[in-house]
């Protein structure tokens, strides 16, 4: 990115990226879009705008973590006090010998439970018992595995001879062998906010 920048094409990106932005932001509100084309516009002005949206909604974000593991919370103690309620009921109807009670909103019977299991110690239980894990691929393994390769195969390429590279491929086949049914797709650039 060392060359003089275009000011036509900084221009058309500013315009591009202001439209865009606007169209993330607004959705179907068509006057909110039509509002961001008043004046004049600069790419850095749009960049700096939308960072300030990435602030923004990362500030929703964190809001909304925190409101998620309140709700969590809550949820947790209303299925408790649920549970709890259940039992009141239950017991207060097995003591009043009322075995079943139809009302308005619904009918509520007490029945002969279906026996509950509980786990003395679970190395114990026989193997038979045990369901295991569904497999998960781990891409981070994967991934440094496939990196490692496509530096060797660098290292590789830029070797004098032929011979050399054809006996640098030939133990790197042997050592790390390609993997079936993956690539390494070419990253393009990657873009860092720093705030501060």
């Amino acid at each position: 990115m060392s060359e003089a920048p275009d000011l036509h094409r900084s221009i058309e990106a500013a315009k591009s990226l202001r439209l865009e932005l606007a169209r993330t932001i607004a959705g179907d509100d068509e006057q909110a879009l039509a509002d961001t084309f008043d004046g004049e516009t600069t790419l850095d002005a749009e960049i700096r705008a939308a960072v300030l949206t990435i602030e923004e909604d990362e500030i929703f974000i964190s809001g909304i973590k925190a409101r998620e593991t309140e709700l969590k919370a809550r949820r947790a103690r209303l299925e408790k006090r649920v549970e709890a309620t259940r039992g009141l009921i239950e017991q207060a109807m097995v003591v009043a010998n009322w075995p079943k009670l139809e009302m308005d909103i619904g009918t509520v019977s007490v029945g002969k439970a279906t026996p509950r299991i509980e786990i003395d110690n679970e190395s114990e239980v026989p193997t038979q018992f045990w369901k295991r894990q569904d497999p998960v691929l781990d891409k981070a393994g994967l991934g440094k595995t496939l990196r490692e390769r496509q530096k060797a195969l660098e290292a590789i390429a830029k070797l004098k001879t032929a011979e050399e590279r054809a006996a640098a491929l030939a133990a790197l086949e042997t050592e790390m062998p390609a993997i079936p049914g993956c690539h390494l797709e070419t990253a393009g650039v990657s873009l860092t906010i720093r705030r501060g």
